[in-house]
Order: C-alpha cells, then sequence, then structure tokens
C-alpha cells in the first residue's frame, strides 16, 4: 500500500494562493479515490469510523473553507482557511490529527504571498511538530510518524530547493516511514497491515507531489466516491435539537469582511429559536428556526453573500411526524425531534454521543442533556459538538464521547468554545452511564469532572458483534461473518456460537463479581440470542442482577456494563 508516483524534481517551483488550493484539492480527490483501500488497513475487525472515511471527511469540510476564499488570497491566508475548516470538520482521531498537521502547515506559510521550496520545508517541519502536540502520549508507528519523517528528510535536503525536489524528498521519506510502521506496533506486526492514517498522509503528500508535476489523472480503479468540494457543516443540527412545532428550518451561509460575529449572533438570536451559529469575521454557518425566513436572510445579506441556503417548513415538517409516531412518541429522545432545553437544573449542562434510540434514552434518564448522534461508525464532528455546545442555555459543559474515536474531536472543542467546555474521556456506553452516576448538580464543574472520570474505573464494558474482516489478532483467528467479543474494547473471543463467545468474553474480566448486567440489545439482535446470552451470563455470574433494555443500536448486538 505504500506505493505513490515516480519520482522528478521537474514541474512547479512556486505555487500562488489558486494553485495552493489547487493542488490541496487534488490531494484530497486522490485521498477520496482510495478511501476504501486505507478503511481496508484498519487492524480491527470491527465496523467503526474508519480511517479512509473520517480523513476524506475531514478534508472535505476543510476545502470547503478554502474554496470560498478570493482565487486571488495570498497561499498563507488559503491555508489557513484551509487549517480552520479541518479542525472544524474533524471527525475520529485520525481526522483531529490530520487537522493538526494541516494548521502547523498554516502555521509555516503566515505572511507567504506565494510559496517556494524553503517555505514548504518550513511548512511541513510546523506541521511535525504540531501534531506530536495534538496527542498527550504520542505513538510511533501511527500518521504522526509517517509526517515526522516526511519532514524530518525535507529539512535535511537543504534550502534553495523547487517544490517538486522538496516533495519528491518528503513523500520518500513519508513512504519509507510507512513501510516501517509494522516493525514499530506489534499490533500492526500481527494484522500484516501498515498502519492506516499513514497511508492517508502518503495519499495526500502524493497528491501534492502529482500536482506540482502537472500529473493530475487519477486511475480509475477504486469503487471509493472521489471527495467532493461540499461541506457538511451542522448536517445533524435538527437530529441534535430537533425542530420547533411552526416556522421554518433555515440554513445559510454568509461570505463578507470585517463581520462582526458577536453582534451577528445576537441580532439572529433575537429573530428565532434554536440559533446556532459558527463563523469568524469573514464566514458565518447559520441554522434558525424563524417565522419569517426572509427577514433573517435580509439582514444575512448586510452582512456579505449568502450561499448554501436551505428552508424547511417545519409546520409540515410537524404534521407528518406526528402521523408517523407510534404511542412511543413521548419517549423519543433528543436527536430525534425534542427541542433542546431551554432550562437546565443547575449551572452545568452534560452533552453525550450515542448511536441508537434506547442508548439514548438510557443517557438522558441518567441526566444527560443533549444527545449528539454518533458512534462507531459516524463519528460527529469537532462542528457538531461544538454545535451541542453552544445550543445548550449554560456557560459551563462536560461532554461524554462514549468512544475512544471521538475523545480527541471532543477535545478540540474545549479549545473553540467561549464557554468552559470539560471532556470525561468515556470509551463506552457503560463508561458514560457510570460518570452520569457521579454527577452532582451541586458539585463545581471541576468536583464533577474529578467525580465522573473516577467513576470510569467502576466498570467494564463487554461488547459481541460480527467480524467485519479476516485477521489474527491477540492470539484469535477470526473470519470475517464471525461472531467476535470484546471487553473494554480488546478482542478477546471470536465463533460461532453465541453462548461460548459470551462465556469467552466474560471469562477476560479476570476475577470479578458482578453485582448488576446491563445487557443493551442492538438493532438486529433477536429474542433467541437475548435469551441465549442471559441464561450464559447467569451461569457465570448467579448472584448478579441482570437487566436487559432495548437498546436499538447498529453493529453491535449486545453492549454489556459491568459493575
Amino acid at each position: 500500500m505504500t506505493n505513490a508516483t515516480p519520482r522528478t524534481t521537474t514541474g512547479h517551483a512556486t505555487w500562488n494562493g489558486e494553485q495552493l488550493l489547487e493542488a490541496i484539492t487534488f490531494a484530497a480527490r486522490l485521498l477520496g479515490h482510495h478511501r476504501d483501500r486505507v478503511n481496508a488497513l484498519n487492524v480491527f475487525p470491527i465496523p467503526d469510523g474508519d480511517t479512509g472515511t473520517n480523513m476524506s471527511l475531514t478534508m472535505n469540510s476543510s476545502l470547503d473553507f478554502a474554496i470560498k476564499a478570493n482565487a486571488t488570497d495570498t497561499a498563507g491566508h488559503l491555508a489557513d482557511r484551509f487549517a480552520y475548516g479541518a479542525l472544524m470538520g474533524a471527525r475520529g482521531n485520525s481526522g483531529v490529527i490530520l487537522s493538526q498537521i494541516w494548521r502547523g502547515f498554516a502555521d509555516g506559510l503566515a505572511g507567504c504571498d506565494t510559496i517556494n521550496g524553503d517555505d514548504l520545508v518550513r511548512a511541513l517541519d510546523s506541521a511535525r511538530v504540531k501534531a506530536y502536540k495534538a496527542v498527550m502520549r504520542p505513538v510511533e508507528g501511527t500518521m504522526l510518524t509517517v509526517i515526522r519523517v516526511a519532514a524530518e528528510d525535507a529539512v535535511k535536503g537543504g534550502t534553495g530547493r523547487a517544490l517538486t525536489d522538496v516533495l519528491a524528498t518528503a513523500l520518500d521519506g513519508a513512504g519509507r516511514a510507512l513501510a516501517e510502521t509494522p516493525e514499530m506496533l506489534e499490533i500492526l506486526r500481527q494484522a500484516g497491515v501498515v498502519d492506516a492514517g499513514g497511508q492517508g498522509v502518503v495519499y495526500l503528500l502524493d497528491g501534492l507531489y502529482r500536482y506540482a508535476l502537472g500529473n493530475t489523472t487519477i486511475d480509475e480503479d477504486s469503487t471509493s466516491a472521489q471527495i467532493g468540494a461540499e461541506m457538511d457543516f451542522l448536517d445533524n443540527v435538527a437530529e441534535l435539537h430537533g425542530e420547533d412545532p411552526f416556522g421554518y428550518c433555515t440554513n445559510f451561509m454568509v461570505f463578507g469582511e470585517g463581520i462582526d460575529f458577536e453582534k451577528a449572533r445576537e441580532t439572529l438570536n433575537d429573530m428565532g429559536q434554536s440559533m446556532v451559529a459558527v463563523g469568524d469575521d469573514t464566514v458565518l454557518k447559520v441554522h434558525i428556526h424563524a417565522e419569517n425566513p426572509g427577514e433573517v436572510l435580509a439582514y444575512a445579506l448586510t452582512l456579505g453573500y449568502l450561499d448554501q441556503i436551505k428552508i424547511d417548513n417545519m409546520t409540515l415538517q410537524t404534521e407528518a411526524l406526528k402521523e408517523q409516531r407510534t404511542d412511543h412518541a413521548s419517549d423519543r429522545p433528543s436527536w430525534a425531534g425534542s427541542d433542546i432545553p431551554t432550562e437546565i437544573h443547575g449551572d452545568i449542562g452534560v452533552i453525550a454521543v450515542a448511536a441508537g434510540e434506547g442508548l439514548a434514552q438510557a443517557l438522558l434518564s441518567m441526566g444527560a442533556n443533549l444527545i449528539v448522534m454518533g458512534g462507531q461508525t459516524m463519528n460527529p464532528s469537532t462542528e457538531d459538538l461544538l454545535s451541542a455546545v453552544e445550543a445548550l442555555p449554560v456557560n459551563q459543559v462536560i461532554i461524554l464521547p462514549n468512544n475512544k474515536n471521538i475523545i480527541l474531536a471532543a477535545q478540540q472543542v474545549t479549545e473553540l468554545s467561549d464557554k468552559e467546555v470539560r471532556v470525561v474521556p468515556s470509551k463506552s456506553l457503560p463508561h458514560g452511564l457510570a460518570a452520569l452516576g457521579r454527577f452532582g448538580f451541586d458539585e463545581s464543574i471541576d468536583e464533577n469532572v474529578a467525580e465522573m472520570t473516577a467513576a470510569l474505573m467502576d466498570v467494564r464494558c463487554v461488547e459481541i458483534t460480527t467480524a467485519v474482516r479476516d485477521v489474527e489478532l491477540n492470539g484469535v483467528d477470526v473470519k470475517e461473518g464471525q461472531l467476535i467479543g470484546l471487553v473494554d474494547g480488546d478482542l478477546v473471543a471470536s465463533g460461532d456460537d453465541l453462548p461460548e463467545i459470551v462465556s469467552a468474553a466474560f471469562a477476560a474480566l479476570g476475577d470479578v463479581e458482578p453485582e448488576l448486567l446491563t445487557v443493551f440489545t442492538g438493532e438486529d439482535a433477536n429474542d433467541t440470542e437475548s435469551e441465549a446470552l442471559e441464561e450464559a451470563a447467569s451461569a457465570l455470574y448467579p448472584d448478579a442482577e441482570i437487566e436487559i433494555i432495548a437498546g436499538n443500536q447498529p453493529h453491535y448486538h449486545f453492549v454489556i456494563a459491568v459493575e
């Protein structure tokens, strides 16, 4: 998977802003074209937020911001807009790290009208530094290693070189580092693959290099869709907090110069309900429920020109929803039709991530105020989480990611919001529920974060799902289509017999005597499977109370909280 374009140093010597944008756009297209190949390198045989998909979606967001800049803008300004878009659209750990690579890249080009080889070397080295700072405990053998070696080789190449020469050197270093990732990480060696994020970085560098050569043809040998330039900002705002009973759900973007963001946000907030706005002094993305969308758009036109206007009649939507509702309408979670809470008990709001109506209900019942739809196969972006934070009517917010691949994206929100935002690093739904059990309305945010983080140690998580690929990992031989058992995210068992997988997974917990087993059944789990799991669990832990709840989560037949 490390193959790249044969090296030559003829081609572009410098880039202006327009050429830099074209280069990055082509690099994004190349990555998007090979998205499925990158996804296939994921080590774990579980359905998850695949690396190729997350990196492509992150690039998608960044491109949208960059292409809205003026074609005559400087290279430095375009890089800055691109980096901001990458941060807002970052999905999953790989997307967040990629956004920091681009932020460092942009910092290295600050003030540049055009860029030459020396500027590019500085940008790559800055990208290396920023990427490593983004991770609390950097791990070698990942995309961090690939960008580090690429930058180091570019620096060693010396000064006074053309862009193509610098890119050729960086790409060679990246390819060499990628090939060595299995030697650095045992899990990659066992799976027989190189690092997926590192492969994505190689594709991006290869795209930049190919553009510099004038070679922008992509062989149509992959079924994955090429990346587009459409942004998915705030796509799930309606899911975050639903629709008001009447009026129009109005979404649009404003592009201008010198926009007073705070004043615009205050003015728009007075024009309707459930207003969410993100952006800066040059661009705003707005979502608002208004009875008079014309008034809203007329005001927006005073700020600049409009784009991506979308207006939905919520009265008609409400009537349609009423026809579709069952007797369980009052039980729907916050992302499936109810409003953002206008009042919250206490001064601290809690946002939790969940996939599945039952899981959302469990989190809401334990005290979460707002649910962001997302999880294993579709990680919410940084902007999705930021929008939820801004929507809550409090100035202190705690985020429960409930997935290890969402924690980094959540942590970016702490730097982007004017509110005081903290992240409790919950890696699963059971951990999120345990954390909520320690939340105290009368406690400070510092006290709550400390208590909730400590609670993560009080629960273990067992998951049963179906393997999506063959792999041998941790001594477990897995075939596609088999059931697999995971304990706290680690693969421990595989096979075709559910009771055996359940027993093996519980055995992997070690010497524990649980008082309570809470079983969340997935959308594809049937009564026979649930009964078989309950019997297996009862045989192992006869004194434990077993509670079975319809979680309706996708992909995972069972998610079990062991307390």
